[in-house]
């Protein structure tokens, strides 16, 4: 929407500012009912787990199985599985209309199956239907020569859909900002077990139900069995691969959790039973230190150590010293009594001459 021309270049230069700031509150507006539509269409369109919208596309894929022409012979019986119908939801939140790359691969797209077919529709999200996009999966049978096995176009959609081995299918539609060139796209992903091949014909033609599995029943023209049909709810189970992933808390994690807070809650009561044995035990300076203020206090002893160890050393020398010291003293003493006794001898020995002469 543009703004109105001027009628005068003056007026022109003036209005510039106000044309500006009308285009951007028209951008901001438009922005605004994108963003609006796009979560109504996501509120309009189901959870891949709701009932209704379950029932209604097993309903028509047995419907259209059972009426297919020529009559098949060995066509199964559908049910709902939970898991593909997960990863058609995780794959189609990548808002991409290419084929899930897990397809083949073990416990990727679900924890028993692997070799799944998928089947897939774009269209705008306000138009989706699942009987729309079924039924143009199931259009593609105008293409397909039975007899021949051969196909003017594109017929894996049909070919997946009647295939005569799957059993289980699920599905799932997300809405989309924009694929290729649909605005407000809603993609509608169905996923099969046992997947389908463009090797041979999709089933075998003939009666319907001659065909069928010893223990098989016939309903609704299609082969059911209840041990094969009975639905599993696979409750911890999601694809790896999805992003972002579930929050999902299997038993061991439950197990783990309650580990926890029982360990917890046990060191809660130790502690609380220790401080009420021990009041002042926070208080003591000894048993409150750091790394650094211990190993400072280590190396204050070993210096303390080295220090009483010279100390002593010193003293043992300074005795040791004094001791040679007192015997030098006590052998001088000696020698000096030794010497005024010699002294004595000498003067009494002159005496008595003395008196003799």
């Amino acid at each position: 929407m543009e703004a109105p021309r001027p009628f005068a270049r003056e007026w022109s230069a003036q209005s510039l500012p106000l044309a500006v700031g009308g285009v951007l509150k028209l951008r901001l507006c438009e922005l605004w009912l994108l963003l609006l539509g796009s979560s109504l269409n996501a509120r309009f369109l189901p959870h891949e787990e709701d009932v209704d919208f379950i029932n209604e596309y097993v309903n028509l894929h047995n419907e259209l199985r059972g009426d297919v022409i020529p009559q098949g012979s060995n066509l199964r019986f559908m049910t709902w599985d939970v898991a593909l119908s997960r990863t058609a939801r995780a794959w189609g939140k990548k808002c991409l209309f290419t084929h899930n790359i897990y397809l083949q691969d073990v416990q990727m797209v679900h924890p028993k199956f692997y070799g799944i077919g998928e089947n897939m529709w774009v269209g705008p999200a306000d138009e989706f239907t699942a009987s729309i996009a079924i039924r143009s999966w199931h259009a593609e049978k105008k293409m397909y020569n039975f007899e021949n096995g051969s196909c003017s176009g594109d017929c894996s959609n049909y070919i997946q859909l009647v295939w005569d081995h799957s059993y289980k299918v699920g599905c799932a539609v997300t809405p989309c900002s924009k694929i290729g060139h649909i605005i407000h796209a809603a993609i509608f992903i169905c996923n099969y077990a046992p997947g389908g091949t463009l090797t041979r014909r999709p089933y075998e033609p003939g009666i319907f139900c001659t065909r069928c599995g010893r223990r098989d029943k016939c309903t609704d023209f299609l082969c059911s069995n209840a041990d094969r049909d009975q639905a599993t709810y696979y409750r911890f189970w999601y694809p790896k691969w999805e992003m972002p992933r579930p929050v999902v808390c299997d038993p061991l994690c439950t197990f783990i959790l309650l580990l926890r807070i029982l360990c917890f809650i046990l060191c809660v009561i130790t502690v609380l039973i220790v401080q009420s044995q021990f009041p002042n035990i926070l208080l003591e300076q000894q048993m409150i230190f750091t790394p650094e203020e211990s190993e400072a206090e280590n190396e204050e002893e070993e210096k303390e150590e080295e220090k009483k160890e010279k100390e002593e050393m010193e003293k043992e020398e300074e005795k040791k010293e004094k001791e040679e010291m007192e015997m030098e003293i006590m052998e001088m003493e000696e020698e000096k009594e030794e010497r005024e006794e010699e002294e004595e001898e000498e003067t009494q020995k002159e005496k008595m001459e003395e008196e003799e002469k």
